[in-house]
């Protein structure tokens, strides 16, 4: 029933798992050096609780633990078992779908929610008593474990235990409400061997050793099965060399006393079953692997399965072995490039000279750790080596360069990759690993057949930096990372915009995985072009994609642009978070040097916020990173005049936007929306009284923009044309503005835009226009968290004499769906522990709520809320998630 997910060592680590911003294991490690020893298995009208086991070196033999548990309710008891996957810890809800959707067809059709899910457990514990066991329990998703603390809580005194697996290895992936969990009364820490051996009166585990008596086959054959992870007759007689009948009693007999699970996990798996293999001395261990290798690779089962029996042979001494890894690696590798990984190590150690597999390893690597892939590439190839080997590494070379931040991602430095790509682009895995597709007229066509897999040159004209011909000619084969570089580097340059989305879209349509770099480059692209929902779209499968396949540098590397466009459209707590968990695995991995654009969108978020000494702070983070000559420096640039030009600085805050300014033009920047320094200098310039060259600044904007004429980068050039007018023609410019930002995703600049229109109506006597607007501007500030404009806003509608909207409308266009119900619920007086059990939630996410809702309704306590919110609303209780009321 439950899926399984291959577990490798160098992926499972308490650091693996901090690389991907998890919590520390502090609080689980005092839980369970604290916990009182468990001296037996909770039984009788009083025991619904919850019981955490943790395995020393390996994960706990939960079938053991399943059978006690079980046993000591009696044959009635009803077992809900799941697995949990790493790609799922952050699907709301999807454990607990897993748990039972997949043993109730009712259940599925009926999309239960949480509240529901407690009703049927309800239920199920009356008819008989219930285990609902979670094994890998520390990739279990908040909301399942906020719904098992509200389960134990609600059902005390009922047959009823939850049983959380883990691992002490793995004890860092687990989400905070876990550590939580364990510190409750109903819940009991434990170590494996401490559950195992303790239970006076508890129901006895079998005894193997009388079993292996009555039958002398029995061990042989359970070890044989664990060896293959099969219980195929034929395939376990070959290995044992024993008549079919004596092997299939004997695995009817390691199935029925639980020595062998049933079915058998896959290949590749870590699984208790392992554990009958640990006594076997190496050479006979190795001896059967060998065998097993040789007889699933005669049945013909699939390659993976054969190599990672292979992957436990001290040598490979037969020919048909390294084809076989080599096969496996091709197999793999688009889906798979952990697994890829691990057999690439295996051939490199087999043979170290071998030039194809150490630049295949490093691909492999690439989107996971560039710098473990630079690693691989360090010693200068041998002579023998060969053009293709070369240019290969060249490829590598230079976009690990791009990656680590040792070349900047200027749109010169691109020009040069581009150049490197005309000798031989796609080699190898870099290259589209894509079905062909119809080119769209017009479009640049790209060959992904076999040609490309081997590295065909580039056609000149197809990645010259100077302008591309009308109609490119049907044997241009550019692969699609020549693509995603050049649509990044026009984007940057500010030039053919429906070429760059062209290109871009070219990319992103490939159906299997391609290069993370090659991915986020073209997201980046759209995103410069207005494109950015899908942007957005690509970026957030990057990241679910990157957690899938274990490549944690793709990862962080997807969440650091995604936060940043995220920023640009207003999206603050969203952007705060996804720039947070790409800080995570950066400083986990030692990245830091290399990661600057997240602090770079936590400062510009801290400002919106209001928050200038936060902001310095984090800007601060920055000194030492290296961030000169690459576009990140002009983002960090633009951060620190915003900061000066808060702390009423605004000479210094212009002097560092014209140091941007000339910095980009000679990066060969000249998008006008990659940094909006140029408006920004030209509002300053206006302050200052400079009028002349606020309208040069205004003027060379609206040059840009014409060049890549976006509605946000048009609706920009109006709003600085807009600043230097005066009298009717700056309403005019302003309100046209307003218009045209209002079809583009830019939030914040809309807001501003409406804010200097109402203002400007202000000037000229138009109170009513004026009001609204600015009505406008303070609400939509306030939906986006933007606190600064929301205040600029808020005292020019004073002055225009404007009211307050109605209370009750207020809170229902500021509070979002998330955030209503808990301050509702807090209107009445409800506490934060009761919020929470209403609604299903932890109790520190009831805090973060009212924190947001208090923030923007301009309270500081319940009283206050209770008066700004609707008095209907806030008598009638909200109903909890789930309630079919």
């Amino acid at each position: 029933m439950s899926s399984i997910r291959s577990e490798h060592d160098y992926a499972w680590t308490p650091t693996a798992a901090q690389r991907h911003g998890l919590p520390d294991t502090d609080l689980l490690g005092r839980a369970w050096r604290t916990s009182r020893p468990l001296v037996r298995v909770p039984t009788g009208p009083s025991s619904a609780r919850c019981v955490v086991t943790l395995g020393s070196h390996a994960p706990a033999p939960v079938d053991k633990i399943v059978r006690r548990i079980c046993g000591s309710y009696g044959e009635t008891a009803t077992l809900r078992r799941f697995r949990c996957l790493p790609h799922g810890i952050g699907a709301e809800y999807s454990v607990l779908r897993g748990l039972f959707g997949e043993q109730s067809d009712a259940w599925a059709r009926a999309h239960r929610t949480p509240s529901e899910a407690l009703a049927h457990v309800h239920g199920l514990v009356e008819r008989a008593p219930l285990v609902l066991a979670l094994v890998d329990a520390q990739w279990c998703d908040a909301g399942t474990l906020r719904w098992i603390d509200q389960l134990m809580r609600r059902l005390p005194g009922r047959p009823l235990t939850v049983l959380l697996s883990s691992s002490h290895r793995a004890l860092g992936a687990a989400d905070a409400t876990f550590h939580e969990i364990t510190t409750r009364d109903y819940c009991t820490v434990a170590e494996v061997a401490d559950f195992l051996t303790a239970g006076a009166g508890q129901a006895a585990s079998p005894d193997y050793d009388d079993l292996v008596r009555h039958d002398p086959h029995l061990l042989h054959v359970a070890r044989a099965a664990a060896v293959l992870r099969s219980t195929d007759t034929d395939l376990v007689g070959a290995l044992t060399r024993l008549p079919a009948r004596l092997v299939g009693k004997a695995l009817k007999a390691a199935r029925s006393t639980g020595m062998i699970p049933e079915p058998m996990p896959p290949m590749g798996v870590s699984h208790p079953v392992d554990a009958l293999l640990a006594e076997l001395p190496e050479a006979e261990s190795e001896r059967m692997h060998a065998q097993a290798a040789a007889i699933l690779n005669d049945a013909a089962r699939p390659v993976g399965q054969v190599a990672d029996l292979l992957l436990a042979q001290s040598t490979l001494d037969r020919p048909w072995m390294v084809s076989l890894l080599k096969e496996a690696t091709a197999s793999v590798w688009p889906n798979s490039p952990a697994d890829a990984v691990r057999y690439l190590s295996r051939l490199r150690r087999l043979d170290p000279d071998d030039v194809s597999t150490r630049v295949d390893l490093a691909t492999a690597l690439l989107d996971t750790d560039p710098l473990a892939a630079l690693d691989q590439l360090g010693r200068p190839l041998p002579r023998t080596a060969g053009p293709a080997a070369e240019d290969r590494t060249v490829v590598l070379l230079g976009l690990i360069a791009l990656m680590t931040g040792e070349r900047p991602d200027t749109p010169h430095a691109l020009d040069e990759i581009l150049g490197d790509l005309r000798t031989g682009v796609g080699t190898g895995p870099l290259s589209a690993r894509c079905a062909p597709r119809a080119p769209r007229p017009g479009a640049v066509r790209t060959h992904t057949g076999p040609a490309e897999q081997a590295g065909p040159p580039v056609a000149d004209h197809a990645l010259r930096a100077g302008p591309r011909p009308a109609t490119p000619p049907a044997t241009a084969a550019p692969g699609r990372l020549a693509l995603a570089t050049r649509a990044l580097r026009d984007a940057l340059r500010g030039t053919t915009l429906q070429d760059t989305v062209d290109d871009a879209h070219q990319v992103l349509r490939c159906d299997q995985p391609r290069s993370a770099w090659a991915t986020v480059a073209a997201a980046r692209a759209l995103s410069l072009a207005d494109h950015t929902a899908s942007a957005l779209d690509h970026l957030g499968r990057a990241v679910a994609e990157s957690r899938h396949r274990e490549e944690v540098w793709a990862e962080c590397h997807a969440r650091s642009v995604q936060g940043w466009i995220l920023l640009r459209t207003g999206e603050l707590a969203e952007a705060v978070a996804q720039a947070q968990a790409a800080l995570r695995i950066a400083e986990a991995h030692g990245w830091e040097t290399q990661t600057a654009l997240p602090l770079t969108t936590l400062a510009m978020a801290m400002l919106a916020r209001s928050d200038t000494d936060g902001a310095e702070r984090t800007l601060r983070r920055l000194d030492g990173r290296r961030t000169d000559g690459s576009v990140g420096e002009h983002r960090r640039l633009m951060a620190a005049a915003l900061i000066q030009r808060r702390r009423g600085r605004p000479e210094e805050a212009l002097e560092l936007l014209n140091a941007c300014g000339t910095s980009l033009e000679s990066a060969g920047v000249g998008n006008p929306v990659f940094t909006t320094w140029w408006v920004a200098s030209t509002d300053l310039l206006v302050r200052l009284g400079r009028a002349d060259e606020a309208a040069d600044r205004a003027e060379r904007g609206r040059q840009l923009a014409e060049r890549w004429p976006t509605g946000r980068s048009i609706g920009l050039s109006l709003l600085a044309s807009g600043m230097v007018a005066t009298g009717s023609a700056r309403a005019e410019l302003l309100a046209e503005s307003v218009r045209t930002l209002a079809t583009s995703p830019d939030r914040p600049y809309h807001v501003l835009a409406e804010l200097r229109l109402g203002c400007a109506l202000l000037e000229l006597g138009d109170k009513k226009a004026a009001r609204a607007h600015l009505h406008a501007a303070r609400t939509r500030a306030t939906q986006h968290g933007l606190l600064v404009l929301a205040g600029h806003a808020r005292a020019a509608l004073a002055t225009a004499g404007g009211r307050a909207p109605a209370v009750g409308r207020l809170s229902q266009d500021v509070l979002t769906a998330a955030e209503r119900p808990v301050a509702e619920l807090a209107a009445t007086g409800a506490t934060n522990r009761e919020i929470a059990d209403a609604l299903c939630l932890t109790v520190r996410t009831v805090e973060y709520h009212l924190t947001n809702a208090y923030r923007k309704l301009g309270v500081t306590g319940r009283t206050d809320l209770a008066e700004r919110l609707d008095p209907d609303s806030a008598r009638t209780p909200p109903r909890a998630l789930g309630d079919p009321r």
